[in-house]
């Protein structure tokens, strides 16, 4: 007697794993004990995760703080056969028991009583598009550590910004876009007023794709090389630059912030920020192991920082090579290190200042607060986090700091980003400083340039 064949093609129970989208939880205790954490860059990297042997077979989600887990069970069915190839369709279900999964099969062979006659399409990306070329190189460098992840969000937001403003041309395969379609959608994000730093984030991505598709040999001419190649528009908003508190400003935020009648949050942070010149990411991302009393000294080893969803975590490198570094404490500093440490809350990584969880706080939960306290004590200037390192800088500059220390302390690679971008030169010390030419030349001619001051100063109206 022939056996009955089974119409269902079973699979056993597997896990099913979700990133986790709170961070309400403790470290996993298989994640703890863990001794090879660089292979998923000490967690950040979900898919590598995955791909690990411990993490992939744990079914422990009472303990699991990464990801969701549930088991499934899923069944896979013959539901028609494709007239053009012949083929058999089978299609795949899913559930949470067996039955359910049972359950959705025959649903879909109730609304489907003639069967498929027709694979169908599933919509994939064109790997010759700028979405497809883009987000391949993406994923390349955020896997090989060349990016992290919150560069990685930052790109994805460049990449949906065009998307959204580029119409229908962006979802060609690249070899179709026209010249003139690129062209015209850089003059229209112009004539909308955008600011001169996002059309040169818009037009570095689409440089970029147009780069890798020419050098693939997708294309066979790259708009935007050459003398006539496409170059980047100039913005029709005057571009503002970020300057530092003025001094009578940074006196009255310093003053508040050492006052008694201070009623705010993330006074050691500010002050931290302000006596060191650091990024707030790096204030957020200190640890208690970073402290050294014995040699007078901060290690910067590390920033908050965000994942691929904008979540903030801590991570596990400054934001350049060159940020990794370490701070002189002094009369100023330590003060305020030994009063953050007498008042942290206990936390998983040990952090100077987590958030009530125990967990990193945001850049722009400091920065809010910065700008409800300038608003309080009459500063009218726009207030944010990074005004503080620019403030530090021009006074260390104005106080005759040595260039060098003023490089190694900002964690600049270069003095002249120190100089250029991060240093205002104050009026009071570009007077001082004109002074040494004007007593300079009055030594030099003496008598002459004595006698005709005088005179026209003797004429004067």
């Amino acid at each position: 007697m022939a056996r009955k064949r089974k119409s269902y093609n079973e699979k056993a129970p597997y896990l099913v794993k979700k990133a986790r989208t709170t961070k309400d939880r403790p470290i996993c205790p298989i994640c703890k004990k863990c001794l090879n954490k660089d292979f998923c860059n000490n967690r950040k990297n979900l898919k590598l995760m995955n791909k690990c042997s411990d993490c992939h077979n744990c079914s422990d989600k009472a303990h699991c703080d990464k990801f969701y887990i549930t088991e499934q069970y899923s069944v896979t069915i013959n539901v028609g056969v494709d007239e053009e190839t012949g083929d058999v369709i089978r299609k795949k279900f899913t559930g949470s028991t067996y039955n359910e999964a049972i359950y959705k099969s025959e649903q879909f062979k109730k609304d489907n009583p003639g069967g498929l006659k027709s694979k169908p399409n599933k919509e994939k990306i064109n790997p010759m598009t700028i979405e497809a070329i883009s987000l391949e190189f993406m994923e390349k460098k955020n896997n090989s550590g060349l990016n992290n992840d919150n560069t990685y969000r930052t790109y994805s937001e460049i990449l949906n910004r065009l998307k959204r403003n580029s119409g229908a041309w962006f979802d060609k395969p690249i070899n179709q876009i026209k010249r003139a379609e690129i062209e015209d959608f850089l003059n229209l994000e112009r004539e909308k007023g955008y600011a001169q730093n996002t059309l040169k984030k818009d037009y570095q991505m689409l440089k970029q794709a147009f780069g890798i598709a020419f050098e693939r040999k997708f294309i066979t001419e790259d708009f935007f090389v050459g003398y006539y190649g496409i170059k980047m528009p100039k913005s029709l908003v005057k571009e503002e630059k970020v300057t530092s508190f003025s001094y009578e400003d940074f006196k009255k935020l310093l003053e508040y912030l050492y006052s008694p009648d201070f009623k705010y949050s993330h006074r050691d942070e500010y002050l931290i920020a302000i006596h060191c010149g650091l990024r707030i990411g790096e204030v957020l991302g200190l640890t208690k192991k970073d402290v050294d009393f014995e040699k007078g000294i901060l290690h910067i080893k590390r920033t908050a920082t965000n994942d691929k969803e904008g979540h903030a975590i801590l991570g596990i490198r400054t934001k350049t090579p060159s940020g990794e570094r370490d701070i002189v404490l002094n009369e100023l500093t330590e003060p305020v290190l030994i009063h953050a440490i007498e008042h942290m809350k206990p936390n998983e990584n040990d952090l100077l200042f987590p958030n009530p969880n125990g967990n990193v706080y945001t850049d722009s939960a400091l920065n809010s607060c910065l700008k409800r306290i300038c608003a309080k004590i009459g500063i009218v200037d726009n207030a944010h986090n990074h005004k503080l390192r620019h403030s530090y800088s021009t006074n260390i500059y104005s106080a005759g700091t040595d260039y060098k220390v003023m490089e190694q302390t900002l964690g600049h690679s270069d003095i002249r980003m120190t100089l250029d971008r991060y240093t205002d030169l104050p009026l009071e010390i570009q007077k001082k400083e004109l002074q040494k030419y004007v007593d300079r030349v009055k030594m030099e001619l003496g008598d002459s340039i004595n006698k005709y001051t005088k005179e026209e100063k003797s004429s004067k109206p």
